[in-house]
Formats: structure tokens, C-alpha cells, sequence
């Protein structure tokens, strides 16, 4: 029987008997409140998924922004100090100026107003030489040619295969402002290169499979899979059941993926039937049992080879404290076959 179509008998039967083993209060409520409290905990728990999904993506941005401001900041450094440096050598006939002004005495003579003169006249003359002060700024449109020469760059960028001559010539009609109609043309004329190898992530192995943009782990035995996403020194694992709905997630370093993946899978039947908890919570508690040897390794061939390949197993293995255990998982086996898959 589908987890969709279970009749409301069954369902409260189920919830009251998770209640009591869990020693939940919600054990003593009558049918209609017991129903009513499931619900709510469903409603709570697709807060809590959108919360965590949207605080990814928030992250991600701010992580952008910050990356483009330092890039920024880098920027305008080099900027202020070229910009210092040009002002500094337009004032330098003013400043020369200015010092022969302040040499002269109280009562000059013929000869030092005529000195005076000529220093003014070489001024002007440098002054004229040099150009409109904004030339300082934009010297003859460097702006314009760099940010054109910057789009040819990122055009052909990762082309391979492009015939040197025409690239040469796209630089030089770049600089000297000439046309670019032919660009793309011959960017198309290239083969891009092979997208550069991810480093394999050492809890990789069987059951393993590298995604877009993520690793994704499914026993042959399993509808259900784990996706892992690296968030600087760990990764933020989610299960996910074969049928659509999110059960657990949660964040945890890079040696406990291979020993922990297994577990989750191995739980989703049962999480999948009874949506009456946390998903947090049920990640946060698994990884601890996890990682304090309270729970075994799914008996399947490839979830045992994936946890023998995890740096974690291997040190236990040193410590000689497997991580076998016998102990169940805390729904029992009469509410999951009452409700069924």
C-alpha cells in the first residue's frame, strides 16, 4: 500500500505507536488531534527545507560579493596610485614655477623678472604639450580600447586549434579601435578544451557517482540516494527518497561521508513512511550514532566497500572499534509494514 493512499486508521495506528515508543505525549491525543499534529510537523519541516535551501543560495551570494568587492578594492589601489603618479608629473612644471616665484627677492631686477618670464613660457609650452588634463584620466581612450581588448580576450579564451594570424590581427584591430566583425567567426573556428579533472573526493567509491555539480551516492539495493555537496572543508549531505520528498540533511567533515552515506540510505524506507520528525534531527542523531559506533553498516556489498574506503573507517580500524554494532533502527518494523513503501 502507497504511503499516499493509507487510510486514516492505519495512519493515526502508526503515529500513536511511534509516539509511545518514543515516549512522545502526543501518544495520548485523540485521533483527530494526533492527525492534526502530524500535519503540522509536515508544514514545519517544508519551512525548515525551504529555510536550509534558501540559506545556501544566500550564502553562495554573499560569497560572490565578497569576491567582487575585493576584486574591486584591488582595482581601485592601482588606480589611485596610477592616478598619483600622472597628477604628480602634470604639476611638476607648476611646482618649478612656483619655487622660481618664491626665489625672487623683494626688489627684483630687469634679469630675474626676464628668468621669471622665460620659466613661464616653457610652462605653458609643457602644459600645452601634455594635453587637456583629461588625457590624465583616459589617456587617448585607453578605457574604451582595454575593455574592447578585454571582450576579444573572452571571446577566445579557451579556443583551441585558432589560427595565430587571425588572432593577432584581432588584437590589433582591438587596440586601434578598427572592426570586430568577424570575431565570433573565428572563436567558432576553435574546439574548446576539456573541462579540467575534479579531484576525486576520497569517500568516492562503489556506489558513487560524480554528478554536475555534486557526488551522488545509490546502492544497487536502494530506491532512495545521497547527494553531497562540498562547502569548503565539509560537505553538506542530502537524503533524498526515491519518491521525491527530502528526509534528512545536514553538514559533516569530508572522513565521515563514506560511513555515514550508507546509514541514511538504509533509513530512508522508514523516514520516507513516517514524516513525523526533523529532517535536521534525523541527520544530526544518525552521524552522531555514526560517529560513535551506535550504528552498523547496511548489510550490502557496496555500502560496506564504500565505508572501507572512508579515511574515518580506517582510523577505527587502527583503534580496533568497528563500526558494527548491533542496534536497530528506532522505527519499528509493524509501523513500516503497516504503512508500507
Amino acid at each position: 500500500m502507497s504511503i499516499w493512499n493509507t487510510p486514516a486508521a492505519t495512519r493515526v495506528a502508526s503515529l500513536r505507536e511511534q509516539a509511545e515508543y518514543h515516549g512522545d505525549p502526543t501518544a495520548g491525543l485523540s485521533d483527530l488531534e494526533l492527525l492534526n499534529t502530524a500535519y503540522e510537523s509536515v508544514l514545519r519541516e517544508q519551512i525548515d527545507t525551504r529555510d536550509h535551501l534558501m540559506g545556501l543560495l544566500t550564502s553562495l551570494r554573499k560569497h560572490d560579493d565578497q569576491v567582487r568587492a575585493a576584486a574591486v578594492a584591488a582595482f581601485k589601489g592601482h588606480a589611485d596610485r596610477y592616478a598619483q603618479d600622472r597628477v604628480r608629473e602634470h604639476m611638476r612644471p607648476f611646482d618649478e614655477l612656483l619655487y622660481r616665484a618664491q626665489k625672487l627677492p623683494d626688489r627684483p631686477d630687469s634679469a630675474q623678472v626676464d628668468g621669471l618670464r622665460s620659466a613661464a613660457v616653457r610652462v605653458a609650452f609643457q602644459l600645452k604639450e601634455a594635453g587637456p588634463a583629461t588625457e590624465l584620466i583616459d589617456p587617448d581612450g585607453a578605457r574604451h580600447t582595454l575593455r574592447t581588448l578585454g571582450s576579444v580576450i573572452g571571446v577566445l579564451d579557451g579556443r583551441e586549434g585558432l589560427d595565430g594570424a587571425d588572432v593577432l590581427r584581432l588584437v590589433k584591430a582591438a587596440l586601434d579601435g578598427g572592426p570586430l566583425t568577424d570575431l565570433f567567426d573565428i572563436a567558432d573556428c576553435g574546439t574548446r578544451p576539456p573541462d579540467p579533472a575534479v579531484p576525486t573526493p576520497p569517500f568516492a567509491g562503489p556506489g558513487w557517482s560524480e554528478e554536475h555539480s555534486f557526488w551522488l551516492f545509490q546502492p544497487d539495493n536502494s530506491d532512495a540516494h545521497v547527494k553531497a555537496f562540498q562547502l569548503g572543508q565539509h560537505w553538506q549531505l542530502e537524503l533524498w527518497s526515491g519518491r521525491g520528498p527530502l528526509l534528512a540533511f545536514g553538514r559533516v567533515p569530508g572522513d565521515e561521508v563514506a560511513a555515514l552515506a550508507p546509514v541514511l540510505t538504509a533509513r530512508a524506507g522508514a523516514w520516507a513512511s513516517v514524516r513525523g520528525e526533523y529532517a535536521w534531527r534525523r541527520f544530526a542523531d544518525t552521524a552522531e550514532a555514526v560517529r560513535t559506533g551506535g550504528v552498523p553498516a547496511p548489510d550490502s556489498t557496496r555500502a560496506r566497500a564504500a565505508a572501507a574506503t572512508s579515511p574515518a573507517h580506517a582510523r577505527a580500524g587502527d583503534a580496533a572499534t568497528p563500526l558494527t554494532l548491533a542496534i536497530t533502527d528506532p522505527v519499528r518494523a509493524p509501523s513500516v509494514a503497516r504503512l508500507g513503501r
